[in-house]
C-alpha cells in the first residue's frame, strides 16, 4: 500500500518538475536551462569547446538523430559550427564560438525544488534516494559494459580535465550544479548553498 502511494507520488513529482522546466523554457528561453535540450549542448561544449558528434551524444546519453536536431538550432543561431575532422572526414566535429561562449546561462534566479526543506531534511532525503538507487542498481545492475568502459578509458585522455564534469552530464548531472564552467565566474550551485551574494 505504501509502496504505491510513494511511487504515484514520485510520478507526480516527475511530472510537476518536467511541467516547470517547460515554464522556464518558456519564460527564460532554450539555454536558461543546462539540464536538456539546447542549453545542456552548449554547457557541455563550455566545458569542451570541440568535440565530435559522437563523444558529443555519448557524453549527453541521447541518440545521434537527437543531437543532430538540437546542433541545427544550435547552428542556425550561430552558437556553433560544424566540420569534417581533419584527421577522418567521416567524423564531424563540433566547436562552439564565440557567440556560444558569451552566451549567458541561468542568469535568472531558477526556483530551488528543495529550498521547501531545511539543510538536515535535505540531507536525510538524500540518503534516501541513495538508499533506493542502490536498491534498483542491484537489481538492473550499474556496472558500464565493454564499449563503454573502451569509450571512457579514451575520453578521459582526450578531454583532460573536464572529463569528470562531462561524464557526470551523462548521468544526468548538471554542469551548474558543479560549480560553473571555466570562465564564467562559476556562477554554478545554488547562492545560498555557495556562500554567494551575488545575483548570478
Amino acid at each position: 500500500m505504501y509502496e504505491v502511494d510513494l511511487q504515484e507520488k514520485l510520478q507526480r513529482l516527475m511530472w510537476l518538475n518536467r511541467k516547470y522546466t517547460w515554464k522556464t523554457h518558456m519564460q527564460h528561453g532554450p539555454m536558461a536551462d543546462t539540464s536538456r535540450g539546447q542549453g545542456r549542448v552548449l554547457a557541455a561544449l563550455k566545458m569542451q569547446p570541440e568535440i565530435s558528434t559522437k563523444d558529443l551524444a555519448f557524453l549527453l546519453g541521447i541518440r545521434t538523430q537527437s543531437l543532430n536536431e538540437l546542433l541545427s538550432k544550435l547552428e542556425k543561431n550561430e552558437f556553433i559550427t560544424r566540420a569534417p575532422a581533419e584527421a577522418d572526414k567521416r567524423v564531424v566535429m563540433v566547436k562552439i564560438t564565440e557567440k556560444g561562449q558569451n552566451e549567458k546561462q541561468q542568469e535568472t534566479e531558477l526556483f530551488d525544488i528543495f529550498d521547501c526543506l531545511n539543510e538536515e531534511e535535505q540531507q536525510s532525503f538524500g540518503a534516501y534516494l541513495d538508499r533506493v538507487i542502490a536498491a534498483l542498481e542491484a537489481q538492473i545492475g550499474s556496472e558500464p559494459d565493454d564499449a563503454e568502459l573502451e569509450w571512457t578509458n579514451a575520453a578521459r585522455a582526450r578531454f583532460g580535465e573536464n572529463f569528470d564534469d562531462l561524464l557526470a552530464m551523462r548521468r544526468g548531472g548538471n554542469p551548474c550544479r558543479r560549480g560553473g564552467f571555466p570562465g564564467h565566474g562559476g556562477f554554478g550551485g545554488h547562492p545560498k548553498r555557495n556562500g554567494q551574494n551575488t545575483d548570478r
